[in-house]
């Protein structure tokens, strides 16, 4: 009986540098991953009621959507082409300072330019300050705020007007779980995905902000958007309802001492699914006549030792369940 099967949860993503093949990002705490598939059609309708007679399509897209419960810096660069670079950069900050009794206070760092010191009205006053000192009498013995920059070596990263993310290689992997647990991996591979630039930082008070990438897939140098694969978490044999044996008809010259030809057996699993190449070494492989034609394990059929020209025999091939034959003449 065959189990329903559930594509459960979110997937893991990474993203590949489409030249370099460096892995840029990978993604392991996902609240969203998701892929859209869209196709324009156009109908074509004639006759009495305008009946419909024809449809094609074209501008097929295939969409992503992923996102992050984790802040990267990776999503950022993504979504702008750009790189996180160690560099000294002005840092902001406020600090609560004490004066003493000539207005003087003494700064946790060296300022960038002037210095804003809150006054009692919440207004503010630049001041020059010398080194790490400032000096503002108004304000003597009292605990005030400042506002000021200071250089830090820091991690940057630059927004351009005219910097556009570029496509990468991602690949997204999902289970598929049936009653009795995970039964399969999915893994989508996108050789071209191109992200489309959106981005969010959004800060709330009561809540944590995630990192999002959405984008399309562009057709590889294949013409094609993506390939979806399935592994099977154990070592089950693919399931066949048929096999067939390829060639179906063997001639072998009995001229020729060990003649022989191989024998390649593809599994038919029916339905939406393709043949499947089957190790020969699953199978049993036997000659009705070993004199005229014998065949070994690996469904190698060689001439026999009493072969003659105008001899035939069948070569029979079983999986246990699925049966076919091969027809081998001598000439």
């Amino acid at each position: 009986m065959v189990e329903n099967k559930f594509l459960t949860s979110v997937a893991d993503v990474k993203l590949f540098d489409d030249k370099t093949g460096d892995l840029i990002l990978n993604g392991k705490t996902l609240l969203n991953s998701s892929m859209t598939q869209a196709i324009q059609s156009q109908a074509i309708h004639a006759g009495k009621g305008s009946k419909k007679l024809f449809e094609y399509n074209y501008q097929k897209e295939l969409s992503f959507s992923i996102e992050d419960a984790t802040f990267s810096t990776s999503y950022i660069c993504l979504q702008n082409n750009t790189k996180v670079l160690r560099e000294l950069a002005d840092y902001y900050t406020n600090e609560f300072i004490t004066l003493d009794s000539t207005g003087k206070g003494i700064l946790s760092q060296e300022p960038v330019g002037n210095i804003h010191v809150e006054n009692e009205n919440g207004t503010y006053t630049q001041i020059i300050p010398n080194g790490k000192d400032f000096t503002y009498p108004t304000l003597a013995e009292q605990e005030v705020q400042v506002s000021y920059a200071y250089k830090e070596m820091m991690d940057n990263i630059t927004l351009s007007a005219d910097s556009f993310p570029k496509a990468v290689r991602m690949v997204l992997n999902g289970d598929i779980m049936t009653n009795n647990g995970k039964e399969e991996e999915m893994q989508i591979v996108v050789p071209k995905f191109k992200p489309d630039g959106a981005m969010e930082l959004s800060m709330t008070h009561d809540g944590v902000s995630s990192s999002a990438l959405a984008g399309t897939s562009l057709a590889d140098n294949k013409g094609n958007y993506a390939y979806i694969s399935f592994k099977a978490v154990n070592d089950e044999d693919v399931p066949v309802i048929k096999i067939a044996a390829s060639p179906s008809e063997i001639d072998l010259d009995s001229t020729v001492s060990g003649d022989s030809e191989q024998i390649t057996i593809y599994g038919i699993r029916g339905g939406s699914y393709g043949v499947v190449l089957l190790d020969n070494k699953t199978l049993t492989f036997t000659s009705d006549e070993p004199a005229i034609a014998t065949v070994d394990a690996d469904g190698l059929v060689k001439l026999g030792t009493s072969a003659n020209a105008g001899d035939s025999t069948v070569i029979r091939i079983t999986d246990g369940k699925a049966k076919d034959i091969v027809e081998v003449t001598v000439l």
